[in-house]
């Protein structure tokens, strides 16, 4: 992101403030209208400024408009659409090789290798409509042979197996954790505590701007969108590659790199023969090294190391499937652009680990670390999907945990009674509304976004404060060049506005629910209300289909029982049903009463199972 080259004055570490809310408190205190902000320091070696001054101190930035009406900031994409496989034109399979074709049209469309005997597929897509759009485009495109391997490059897009197949008899090669990785994700990723899928698919939804329209100011960037909760068509593996194995298939060998970058089952598969390299990890963009919807922690060092085996090969073409580039050709330019992102990926971790250690809290060190402008004139980095100022917090708290250390930030109030403290202090919600209209008509952006957070905070159902809310929202994400920042920003805007589609937590689809119903069950335990369990005690049985769980509600909590039978405790009701009807109940599409009701459960099951909250969709905004 190109930022103003504005001059700062450092300040030791020692006094950077606690967060953007310690801010706000010096701002208050210092009168709203005329408080100095105090400028952090920046890095020896850049001119660029840091990115809160791109949105606070820029207000003669004026956004783009596409022709599908939406507003963002246009300036990454103008580096990145030269090298992304979205490209305006229909979707086709072009050649990239000797008898190699890679489909563009798609984001992350397949790589396709024909061989004597039939073709081989790398990447399926995300759900079963893409699978059956490849296959058609091979067929047109490329041969009417039969596919005969189809190999899975990570977990993300290996949804579309079975109707890219459509009846061809194939083997499935993908890295030996691939088929548990599948299987227990939710829409994109297994999970570091898999009772907080409902948050993590929710939030994958803002991330990638599922729900947002297709039209208009808010309108989704096409080429870093994906429509989740489509219909999977995964098929499980067959054979399986670790790092560093080979296989032959139809004469030609291919050996397999482990590459963990944003799934754990990454693989890079190296063909020789034709010094070709076909991947998840050189994307055309920089390294989402840390990603706003969630995830377990990415390591740097890691995605690096992938980088570096890619160069390290010194390959003539590199295919990158899961990032959506365009064939990458040419021995030193694949090096030049590796070492690119390498460096780039190292800077901004090397530079969190080094103020870190000399005392900058966390959340400042967004504040601190500007990449250099011999960095940013590679085209591949730039931060079209993901923005680096959000990653480096992620490397601290992975070393800390949620504490900086200083005291203050052990305990605080409650927002609503720290925000109303702070109106009361400076006058009262008038002139809070006073300084955010001023604030936005100098352009200060954040400033103004502080301000009418403290207003909603203070009067949540205020639809005056929460429209100031929801615009602030929306300008600074039509100032966010990666697609992750702007879509949360959007997301949340719209919600502020009543918009309901948004959510921070969202449910899994009835197939995972079925898949194992005692997994579900187990989940289920994270929904007992205290308030209603207070006091009481005992165990639930769900028999579904068979198959049997229970959970044993005591000192408000509900443990977890495998096994029935075996249990020290004797089971109190027994819920009978059948998967499907779990599951729409699981899923908060039947009611708890009529649950019970078509299960022929009695008083006692039904006084337990009262115990649990049904799901219900939040909105991100209430």
């Amino acid at each position: 992101m190109r930022r103003n080259k504005t001059a700062s004055t450092a300040l030791a570490s020692s006094e950077v403030t606690t967060s953007q809310r310690s801010n706000l408190k010096r701002r208050l205190v210092n009168g709203v209208t005329g408080a100095c902000v105090a400028l952090l320091a920046l890095t020896a070696t850049s001119s660029h400024a840091q990115a809160w001054r791109w949105y606070n101190e820029n207000p003669n930035y004026k956004p783009a408009t596409l022709p599908n009406g939406t507003v963002i900031n246009f300036n990454e994409w103008k580096k990145a659409l030269p090298f992304v496989r979205i490209d305006g034109k229909p979707a086709r399979a072009e050649p990239v090789a000797d008898k190699t074709w890679m489909i563009y049209g798609y984001f992350y469309g397949p790589v396709i290798i024909e061989r004597p005997n039939g073709l081989l597929v790398f990447s399926t897509g995300e759900n079963a409509e893409d699978g059956k759009k490849f296959r058609e485009i091979i067929r047109r495109d490329v041969s009417t042979k039969p596919i005969i391997a189809v190999f899975y490059d990570h977990a993300h897009y290996a949804k579309g197996a079975e109707t890219l197949l459509d009846g061809d008899k194939a083997q499935i090669i993908a890295h030996p954790d691939s088929n548990k990785t599948v299987q227990e994700s939710g829409f994109l990723g297994k999970p570091n505590i898999a009772e907080m899928l409902p948050a993590l698919d929710g939030r994958a939804r803002i991330h990638f701007g599922t729900d947002m329209p297709s039209t208009g100011p808010d309108a989704k960037m096409g080429a870093a969108s994906l429509d989740l909760g489509k219909k999977s068509a995964w098929l499980p593996t067959t054979k399986t590659l670790a790092d560093g194995e080979k296989m032959t298939v139809d004469g030609l060998e291919i050996q397999a790199f482990h590459a963990s970058t944003d799934t754990e089952d990454s693989l890079t598969f190296w063909i020789p023969s034709q010094k070709l390299v076909i991947d998840n990890v050189m994307w055309p963009c920089l390294p989402n090294l840390y990603t706003l919807r969630g995830d377990r922690y990415r390591d740097p060092n890691e995605w690096i190391a992938a980088l570096k085996k890619i160069r390290d090969l010194e390959p003539e073409i590199v295919l990158d499937v899961g990032g959506g580039a365009t064939a990458l050709v040419g021995k030193d330019k694949i090096k030049d652009t590796a070492n690119a992102l390498i460096d780039a990926s190292s800077f901004v971790y090397d530079q969190a680990i080094r103020l870190t250690n000399q005392g900058v809290r966390m959340q400042e060190l967004r504040h601190h670390i500007v990449l250099p402008e011999a960095l940013t004139k590679n085209p591949y980095v730039n931060e079209v999907y993901g923005q680096y100022d959000t990653f480096p917090e992620a490397y601290a708290d992975r070393a800390f945990g949620w504490f900086s250390g200083h005291a203050e930030d052990l305990h605080s109030l409650p927002r609503s009674v720290e925000s109303k403290k702070w109106v009361d202090l400076i006058g009262g919600e008038a002139k809070v509304f006073d300084a955010y209209k001023a604030a936005v008509g100098k352009g200060e952006y954040i400033w103004a976004k502080d301000l009418a957070v403290v207003l909603t905070d203070v009067a949540p159902a205020n639809k005056t404060y929460r429209q100031a809310l929801a615009d602030s929202f929306r300008t600074l994400g039509r100032y966010s060049p990666g697609s992750i920042t702007r879509n949360f920003y959007l997301a949340s805007a719209r919600s502020l506005e009543g918009e309901k589609t948004h959510t921070l937590g969202s449910i899994q689809d009835a197939e995972w629910v079925t898949a194992d119903t005692s997994r579900a069950v187990n989940h289920l335990r994270t929904r007992l209300n205290p308030e209603k369990a207070s006091g009481k005690e005992g165990e639930l049985e769900f028999n579904v289909g068979g198959k049997r769980a229970a959970l044993h509600v005591r000192n408000s909590v509900a443990e977890f029982v495998s096994n029935p039978d075996s249990h020290y405790r004797k089971v109190d009701a027994v819920i009978k049903t059948n998967p499907a009807s779990f599951a729409r109940y699981f899923r908060g599409e039947m009611s708890a009463s009529d649950f019970l009701k078509e299960s022929g459960a009695d008083a006692q099951a039904a006084t337990l199972l009262g115990m649990f909250d049904e799901y219900r969709q939040i909105p991100m905004y209430p």
